[in-house]
């Protein structure tokens, strides 16, 4: 059974890393297959701080860029006592930060429609609807 970090060792990696999982929200979404779902990710990442990444396990999320309000300007939680049960678990298993790990967190991540619509061309998948 691993030990869990001291408090004091997590805010160190928190303050290593820009405390970047309290600048954004993400959400797992259905890994995409047909015309319907490659529309829906476009239409995602037609709108400002949408992302939308695949992780190493081949999941899909959905990420918005979006600061929590406790987040403080010294990158610290300044509601840390009554912060959620999520908070509270992240990065209490082990001391790997995402973000620090020598693996980029994401093995395919999209910003833009154009992004996606290239990647998607480039792996010859089929997203186009006809023009009526």
């Amino acid at each position: 059974m691993k030990n869990k970090p001291s408090e004091k060792k997590l805010s160190e990696i928190c303050r290593t890393c820009g405390a970047r999982c309290c600048r954004y929200i993400a959400t797992e979404i259905d890994t995409p297959t047909c015309k319907r779902d490659y529309d829906h990710i476009r239409w995602y990442l037609l709108h400002e701080t949408v992302h939308v990444f695949m992780d190493h396990d081949n999941d899909w999320y959905l990420e918005v860029e979006s600061p929590c309000e406790y987040l403080g300007p010294d990158g610290r939680c300044m509601n840390y006592e009554h912060r959620p049960r999520i908070c509270r678990k992240y990065g209490a298993d082990d001391l790997n930060c995402e973000f620090l790990s020598e693996d980029e967190p994401h093995v395919i991540r999209f910003s833009t429609a154009t992004e996606y619509e290239d990647w998607l061309d480039d792996n010859k998948v089929k997203w186009r609807w006809k023009k009526r």
